[in-house]
């Protein structure tokens, strides 16, 4: 979202808006630190291992943690700021009642997907509870723990967007994502 939008006038929607930028800054944020830490444990690892000689064989394993939460907080913010893949071949040409409807049957459908994707992570994530990586012996649950954040964080998103309907507001926030 860009500071150029101008926040909408009645209390709802307006906290809407605000909240709807708070976590997608709060989103942004934790994703380049995630992946900065990423990229810092990699290339500490190989200095460690070329220039030392120091093996660190736990840092695939963070790295790929670490890699992880920062999918699963980016595309949070993503779906927020209207960035995932859509193919559109028809939208433009219903009319404003039927779009509205096209809408809310795709964030219905999206909520019904990500529940289903959630509730898969969680079970992974009871299911593997006592497989364990090697070098650390972290539990897969954590990993599985952040696919989980991902998918419910946009289920509650969709369901909002279903209930909520296509907002004057959320379209101009759109339209300059686009456009940008």
């Amino acid at each position: 979202m860009t500071s150029s939008s101008t926040p909408p006038e009645s209390g709802l929607d307006r906290v809407a808006f605000h909240l709807l930028r708070g976590i997608t800054l709060v989103c942004d944020i934790v994703g380049v630190l995630l992946l900065a830490g990423v990229l810092l444990l990699i290339v500490a690892a190989v200095l460690a291992r070329d220039v030392i000689g120091l093996g660190m064989p736990w840092t695939e394993e963070v790295a790929s943690m670490l890699a992880i939460y920062a999918v699963a907080f980016g595309s949070l913010s993503a779906w927020v700021r209207f960035e995932h893949l859509v193919v559109d071949l028809f939208s433009h040409r219903l009319s404003p009642l039927v779009r509205h409807l096209q809408y809310r049957l795709v964030a219905l459908l999206s909520f019904g997907f990500f529940v289903l994707a959630a509730y898969g992570s969680l079970t992974m994530s009871t299911v593997s509870a006592n497989n364990r990586t090697v070098s650390l012996g972290i539990s897969f649950s954590y990993l599985y723990y952040g696919i989980f954040i991902a998918f419910a964080g946009m289920a509650v998103l969709a369901l909002w967007q279903a209930l909520r309907g296509p907002v004057s507001w959320q379209e101009s926030l759109q339209a300059e994502q686009e456009a940008n």
